[in-house]
């Protein structure tokens, strides 16, 4: 009887311990549920003093565009242009190089005479065939070619003609055609390049890629035409950049100083 005793309680023991162990696990998967919501909380909550990176590659861009900006301001030809009758033309066909890329030129010139009138004329050079005419204020110091696209490796000739003052006939020709699209293709590529910067900011990219470029492979000219040109093709120019690129050109006329 006594051992049917002993069996009985140590049944019940068993029992209660079997109880208490299961009643505890869920406590303590409680306790470690809290614990690892609690460090995950802390994580969150922890300042991240890391700069992104994307931040820091994008100054280098941006300084390098700097640095073009305040060196293309400084360029100069390796002659400077002479007035005739208080006029002095500039492009295209008299900076460096006659050969330029536009097949609508920019015509540009400085002048001292004030509200003047004159015919800005093209022509073909050798059948000396007029091609375009067009009024200009000599005031204004510019022309965009409205007429029909030169064709490359052409020459052509432009002057002012004025009822008291006049230019001599200038020659240049458009590039070959081969030429034109390598250009037509290293241009495209800068644009990709320049997709966050303004159109000032482009627009000296390209009159830098201009004003570097060689003719012939082993020729100190380069197209300052066009690059001149580019200056000119931002639509909402800055007073500031309206200021440095009169100062730019004014000094393609002035001598140099002895």
């Amino acid at each position: 009887m006594s051992n049917l005793k002993g069996k009985y309680y140590k049944s019940l023991l068993s029992l209660g311990l079997i109880s208490m162990a299961i009643a505890f696990v869920p406590a303590l998967t409680n306790v470690n549920n809290t614990n690892i919501a609690i460090a995950q909380t802390n994580r969150q909550q922890k300042p991240n003093n890391r700069k992104p990176k994307s931040s820091n590659r994008q100054s280098q861009p941006v300084k390098k565009i700097k640095r073009w900006i305040r060196s293309i301001w400084q360029r100069k030809p390796k002659k400077t242009l002479g007035a005739r009758s208080g006029i002095c033309s500039i492009a295209p066909g008299l900076v460096e190089a006659r050969i330029i890329w536009h097949d609508k030129p920019l015509f540009l010139w400085h002048s001292i005479l004030q509200n003047q009138e004159a015919r800005l004329i093209v022509r073909e050079r050798h059948s000396q065939k007029s091609l375009w005419m067009q009024k200009v204020n000599l005031n204004d110091k510019k022309a965009f070619y409205k007429g029909q696209p030169l064709k490359p490796d052409k020459l052509y000739q432009w002057k002012l003609e004025g009822t008291t003052s006049s230019t001599p006939w200038t020659t240049f020709q458009i590039v070959t055609a081969s030429q034109r699209a390598q250009i037509q293709a290293d241009l495209q590529a800068l644009k990709q390049k320049t997709r966050d910067i303004t159109s000032q900011e482009i627009a000296l990219r390209k009159a830098e890629y201009f004003l570097n470029y060689s003719v012939t492979p082993l020729s100190k000219n380069h197209l300052w035409a066009d690059g001149l040109q580019a200056l000119y093709q931002v639509e909402k120019p800055s007073p500031s950049f309206v200021q440095k690129r009169e100062a730019f050109v004014r000094n393609i006329c002035t001598p140099d100083e002895e």
